[in-house]
């Protein structure tokens, strides 16, 4: 249902740019980039993008590392599971391998879908975006080729995915430590609106923290789509999840491999 859903959001939003009107202009993140959606079909996967990856995308994450170890020990499965001749470490890295292509394909889908359903709609036609962060009033118009639009979106894409590495370790943690699905899935739903809330743009005071919350720079992605592209805090972002990753997976291991299994 969650994958249906992915892909539900990305046809019904084509619908929506499509009873815009063609001269309607959408503003896309926070730099804002300002699109027209009904001039080119990769409009639709980078708006779909924005608009899901700060609460959609990583619910999804969440549901499926949140309930991939606890739905087991709610259903009182895990013990029958441990008790055949298989190791905890094989256990988990089973559940492991299944959450995380479900949390990509969920991520990819969304992309996929949007490009066919706005291609179809809107065409496959170079693709346009002003810099709406200017305070002149021309604002400069970057427009990328069908290929260079394809191989962009590509790169937004696996980086969204790879935001939401940690949301969805935090959520695998929290799914070793509960028997309740819904509490791992709540917990990776609320780091990411943690990680929103400590951002300095919403609470001065804060800004120190904002290098180093998990969700906060998963938009930088808008600035592939600025001429020139700017990278900057993509690469420091990217290696702030491996950090989370491996703190959040390691004691996801520690604790499992110790737990007592009594359901």
């Amino acid at each position: 249902m969650t994958l249906v859903a992915m892909g539900l959001f990305a046809a019904v939003l084509t619908v929506a740019l499509e009873a815009t009107g063609p001269g309607h202009t959408e503003r896309v993140g926070d730099i804002p980039l300002l699109v027209v959606p009904r001039t080119s079909g990769f409009s639709v996967p980078v708006i779909a993008l924005q608009s899901t990856m700060k609460f959609f995308l990583p619910l999804a994450v969440a549901v499926f590392a949140g309930e991939s170890v606890a739905a087991d020990a709610a259903w009182g499965t895990m013990r029958y599971a441990l008790a055949r001749p298989i190791s905890r470490t094989r256990y988990l890295i089973s559940k492991l391998v299944v959450a995380s292509v479900l949390s990509l394909l969920a991520v990819v889908l969304m992309s996929l879908v949007g490009l066919a359903v706005g291609t179809a709609a809107f065409g496959w036609h170079a693709f346009a975006a002003a810099d709406g962060s200017t305070s002149t009033v021309v604002h400069a118009v970057a427009t990328f080729a069908p290929a260079a639009s394809l191989a962009r979106i590509t790169l937004a894409t696996l980086y969204v995915a790879a935001g939401m590495t940690s949301i969805f370790a935090f959520a695998f943690l929290l799914s070793t430590l509960t028997t309740r699905p819904f509490v791992a899935v709540a917990g990776g739903v609320g780091l990411t609106l943690l990680s929103r809330v400590f951002n300095g743009d919403y609470l001065p005071g804060v800004a120190v923290l904002n290098r180093y919350m998990p969700n906060n720079d998963i938009d930088l992605w808008d600035h592939l789509f600025q001429t020139p592209a700017q990278t900057a805090g993509m690469v420091h972002f990217l290696l702030l999840q491996v950090v989370y990753v491996v703190v959040f997976l390691g004691l996801a291991w520690w604790w499992f491999l110790r737990k007592d299994v009594l359901v």
